[in-house]
């Protein structure tokens, strides 16, 4: 009996690892919604199981910090971002990841976003049952002065440019072989720019300098604003013909996402896409990424940055790295 029982076991250890190896199954989503009412095109929003990407994966990534000096407002000083690392990184090995640089909401820091567990717990969970491919994830800060809420703009985008991209893809190992211009323009499709609120709105900065390093852009609940961020809807078509002008020849797709009536930003981003839409020129609606490079995820959720989790696992389902 004793040896039947040794052997039982054995055999329970081998299937609870090779479940381990090949990953849960992502459940079904709670509820989708699909509408026409905004923009005149479909769009859809998946309301993933909060139950199981909320509760901690068997699978974790770890969140380390990175340190690295910047030289755009005066005198250098040292700032921090948080890196994600999925499961599995080895600092040893020789496996390139795709990177997602993400930008919080008004008064945040670099720690509000993946350093939330059910952030973390929701990208571990994606990553684990194959709805996100293997990622690396940086959640830098644009206040140069926290204290003072002190924001420069232009100075951010160069530091992110010049000094964030850099110092953490010289250190991890991303598409880039080289964490330089002919680097990063390389290895541009496997990059993304992402953020909510205010983090949109600089994502949408990103769009209108950075089309030469990423191929990617999630603006979340943040319009493109004019220099000064006063978030006019009449001034947005202006800075996105600036933005393409400024850039010509790129590739690029945006998956922009928005919450419903309770979202303030409902009606800045509405306005922004059908913007985009009249440029046939440059914008052509769908998700065959090559084919079309602009899609809406517009749910019915509130404006809170943590409801970023929720367009994450919507633009990877949709389209993300699917290339």
């Amino acid at each position: 009996m004793k040896r039947i029982l040794a052997v039982l076991t054995v055999l329970i250890l081998c299937c609870a690892s090779a479940a381990l190896a090949e990953g849960r199954t992502a459940p079904d989503d709670k509820k989708i919604y699909t509408t026409t009412d905004q923009i005149g095109f479909e769009t859809t929003y998946r309301a993933y199981d909060k139950k199981f990407y909320d509760a901690p994966s068997v699978r974790p990534g770890t969140v380390v910090s990175l340190t690295y000096t910047s030289s755009q407002y005066g005198e250098p000083s040292a700032h921090r971002a948080n890196i994600y690392l999925p499961y599995g990184y080895d600092i040893n090995g020789t496996e390139r990841y795709p990177i997602l640089y993400f930008f919080h909401g008004t008064n945040e820091t670099p720690d509000s976003f993946i350093g939330n567990d059910k952030v973390k717990n929701a990208v571990d969970n994606m990553i684990e049952t194959g709805i996100a491919r293997p990622f690396i994830m940086v959640t830098p800060t644009y206040y140069y002065d926290y204290e003072a809420r002190a924001i420069d703009v232009k100075a951010f985008v160069r530091e992110v440019r010049q000094e964030l991209m850099p110092a953490v893809e010289s250190t991890y190992r991303t598409y880039a072989e080289t964490a330089d211009e002919a680097g990063f323009t390389a290895s541009r499709k496997q990059r993304a720019f992402s953020g909510y609120s205010r983090g949109g709105r600089m994502t949408w900065e990103m769009f209108g300098t950075m089309l030469d390093y990423a191929y990617w852009y999630l603006p979340m609940s943040g319009g493109f604003s004019n220099p000064e961020e006063n978030p006019v809807p009449d001034h947005q078509q202006e800075r996105l013909a600036q933005a393409l002008a400024a850039q010509p020849g790129w590739d690029f797709y945006v998956y922009v996402s928005c919450g419903g009536k309770r979202d303030n930003a409902l009606p800045m981003m509405n306005a922004l896409v059908n913007d985009a839409l009249a440029d046939t020129e440059h914008f052509s609606y769908g998700l065959k990424a090559g084919e079309n490079n602009l899609y809406y995820c517009l749910s019915q959720e509130l404006h809170q940055t943590l409801i970023g989790r929720f367009y994450l696992y919507n633009a990877f389902c949709d389209v993300l790295w699917k290339e």
